[in-house]
């Protein structure tokens, strides 16, 4: 544990009070046999409700939950993080920079037209179309083109050689949409009926209310355990654990690990949880002063004790991160030590850069990053400790997902980005490249390493140029490592589900089922 300044018992004693309803003794039940149930519809509760239903347009995790069901990729990743058959049933390197797909005959979309090259070469072209003002611009960069031999093929021309694109493929910007249907009704239509080859089609949407769908009865991939998915948003932890103990919904996300226990122990319900690949960060507009200010950012880093946060707020359900790359990310580097907590360089910091108490805004919402304003209460009293001026703003969840699509926050935001490649180049560069959602912020030498390590097949000089990359971001801190967590999700006990690391909930037969009664 590093060491406290005098304050920091106080510190701790102002925030944890926000920490979460505490564990009841609901000890009955903890080793109660396997449930089954009649239920034919799945109601899952998430903390909040979603932005988007064009997979293009957002990958904020509330959105992502329902895209990655009503869409197909190309190549889908699993639970073992491998790769395995999605839309293309095979895929080959036939030149140093052309990667050939065969695609799934026979796959429709949920209006009857089938699923061809076409719609793969319309959904990828335009992630990357500046007109189309996508949240997800930067994923195929490495693309020169698509090329369509036939209907069943498809071949992406990339700049220089990009080992990296079949993983591309399998996440964020990978959605294949209707190009025939999108053209027909436009963006604002697609975006309120949407269509996919998912195992699910849209029914209806009310805003904060429900968001329903119907499984497809002939998806190629067989038909899902449930014959109608409903998503409520919930944001309140306390209402939402509630729901699932009262068994008015089958699944939580974001469940809390003070409320572990709660769910554990009682007679209806069960936990399951990962490591998350990604990590729990501050981003921040590095275009705003004081933030501007690379030692600012640096003081800001050091005042954060996140021992004392994994400890009490997460109750050791975390690790403290060393640099933003994740912990089981190819190139992480476990001899590191953890950020360091130094309230005396943080003042020394701050001193350097002149700081003269401006306000510090950290904008968070309730629940729908996991303890974030609880993590919110705690890092304002350590800022405050060594003399910032800091101040938290309470947003509801879907003016934070239209801060995050303007690039407009007033200063610090919590968010989770997931290494969705299991390589740094699938979230360090990925968020924070030229273009990217959270590019507040530019620096050459950084620009010039991403650009190289993700076209390179060596992998030793990715793993330096990986290594040089963050020490760049630890000196400018363009968002701010807090922790890599655990993932908690409440379920019934009849539902047979696993999560995944990259917080991908799949919702397809070889995923999920209903233990049937």
């Amino acid at each position: 544990m590093s060491n406290r300044t005098p304050g920091s018992r106080t510190t701790r004693r102002r925030f944890l009070y926000g920490a979460g309803v505490t564990t009841g003794a609901l000890a009955l039940g903890r080793h109660a046999a396997a449930q089954s149930t009649k239920k034919t519809d799945l109601v899952m509760a998430q903390s909040g409700d979603i932005s988007k239903l064009d997979p293009h347009l957002s990958t904020a995790g509330f959105d992502v939950t329902v895209t990655f069901n009503l869409y197909d990729h190309l190549v889908s990743r699993r639970r073992d993080n491998k790769l395995y058959p999605s839309l293309a049933t095979s895929w080959a390197s036939l030149a140093p920079t052309t990667w050939q797909f065969k695609l799934r005959p026979g796959v429709k979309f949920h209006n009857g037209d089938p699923f061809t090259s076409a719609d793969v070469k319309f959904s990828i072209e335009r992630t990357y179309d500046p007109q189309a003002k996508t949240n997800v611009s930067t994923i195929f960069t490495s693309v020169d083109r698509v090329d369509t031999p036939d209907a069943l093929t498809v071949n992406f021309i990339t700049k220089k050689p990009d080992p990296l694109l079949p993983a591309r493929l399998a996440f964020y910007g990978g959605q294949i949409i209707p190009k025939k249907y999108f053209e027909a009704v436009g963006a604002d239509e697609f975006n309120a009926k949407p269509i996919g080859t998912g195992p699910v089609k849209f029914v209806s949407w009310r805003k904060d209310d429900q968001l329903v769908f119907d499984a497809v009865p002939d998806y190629w991939g067989g038909r899902v355990n449930f014959n109608r998915l409903v998503f409520r948003p919930i944001p309140e932890t306390s209402a939402r654990v509630a729901a699932l103990l009262k068994g008015e919904v089958d699944m939580i996300s974001k469940l809390p690990p003070d409320q572990i226990e709660q769910v554990r122990n009682h007679p209806s319900t069960k936990v399951e949880s990962a490591l998350f690949a990604g990590q729990y960060v501050l981003a921040v507009n590095s275009k705003r002063p004081p933030l501007d200010n690379p030692l600012v950012k640096q003081a800001l880093s050091l005042a954060i004790d996140r021992e004392v946060i994994v400890k009490e707020l997460w109750h050791g359900q975390a690790i403290v991160p060393n640099g933003p790359i994740a912990k089981g990310d190819n190139h992480y580097n476990d001899k590191l030590p953890p950020l360091k907590h130094d309230p005396a360089a943080a003042r020394q910091r701050l001193q350097a850069a002149g700081y003269k108490g401006e306000e510090i805004v950290l904008e968070t919402t309730s629940g729908v990053v996991s303890n974030d304003k609880a993590m919110s209460e705690a890092v304002m009293a350590m800022w405050r400790d060594v003399g910032i001026n800091a101040k938290v703003e309470l947003i509801e969840a879907s003016v934070r997902a239209q801060k995050i699509r303007e690039r407009s926050l007033k200063g610090l935001l919590w968010i989770e980005p997931a290494s969705t490649l299991g390589d740094p180049d699938g979230m360090m560069w990925r968020l924070l490249a030229p273009g990217a959602v959270y590019e507040y912020w530019r620096q050459p030498r950084f620009e010039e390493l991403g650009n190289a390590a993700r076209f390179s097949l060596d992998e030793n000089f990715r793993g330096k140029a990986y290594a040089e990359m963050s020490q760049i971001i630890l000196e400018n801190f363009p968002w701010i490592p807090v922790i890599q967590a655990n993932d908690h999700y409440g379920l019934q006990r009849y539902v047979e589900w696993k999560p995944y690391s990259n917080q991908q909930i799949e919702l397809r037969a070889f995923n999920f089922r209903f233990r049937q009664a």
